[in-house]
């Protein structure tokens, strides 16, 4: 696809987002005894949009600090009909969509995610358990510990914990290096402090 970086503009602050259909729909894993395989997610039974939209593709346009050809992770109605467009250079098995910019939170670097201006990789906070049996986890409703971050975000370090509104955690689940996983994004607007001890 590398013919096709930077050649489609996008209008005002969108990029440009090729899909591959069934890159989230696959997982892959490697058995103790090294044996390979591979499964299928039905993700279009799930009532659960962030897991049956589209949140990855391509990008096809640089945008702030990635390069055309990088993964990206995107908000899961960004990429929908209305956005799609039509090009006949584009391959069977692929869909190619205009994203407004605000909704691309993460690229993906060497199998890394790099948080992209203005949003940050969380994980969530949850109560210590002071039982000896084993109960579920309660989450601290408003704090996220910072995972990774942009060179542009200051006020936080790695490691360090925001306190944010409440429901700042957005999760995205993503297929990045051929296997399921969730990403929680913070958005920077939506922290309110930082925890010190």
């Amino acid at each position: 696809m590398k013919e096709l970086y930077n050649k489609i503009r996008p209008v005002g602050n969108r990029v440009i987002v090729l899909v591959d259909v069934d890159e989230k729909e696959t997982h892959s894993f490697t058995k103790e005894d090294g044996t390979k395989g591979q499964l299928y997610m039905a993700n279009e039974y799930s009532w659960d949009s962030r897991v049956t939209n589209f949140t990855q593709g391509v990008l096809l346009t640089d945008y702030k600090n990635l390069k055309a050809g990088t993964h990206v992770l995107a908000h899961h109605n960004s990429m929908r009909e209305e956005s799609e467009l039509t090009d006949k250079r584009i391959p069977h098995g692929y869909k190619l969509f205009s994203v407004e910019g605000i909704f691309v939170y993460f690229g993906v670097i060497e199998g890394k995610l790099i948080p992209i201006d203005g949003f940050m990789l969380a994980e969530r906070i949850y109560v210590e358990q002071s039982s000896v049996f084993e109960a579920e986890k309660v989450k601290i409703p408003n704090k996220l510990r910072i995972l990774a971050k942009p060179d542009s975000i200051t006020d936080f370090e790695v490691g360090d914990i925001a306190i944010t509104y409440i429901h700042s955690d957005y999760e995205m689940t993503h297929n990045v290096n051929g296997v399921v996983e969730t990403a929680i994004r913070l958005r920077y607007s939506d922290c309110l402090a930082k925890e010190t001890v």
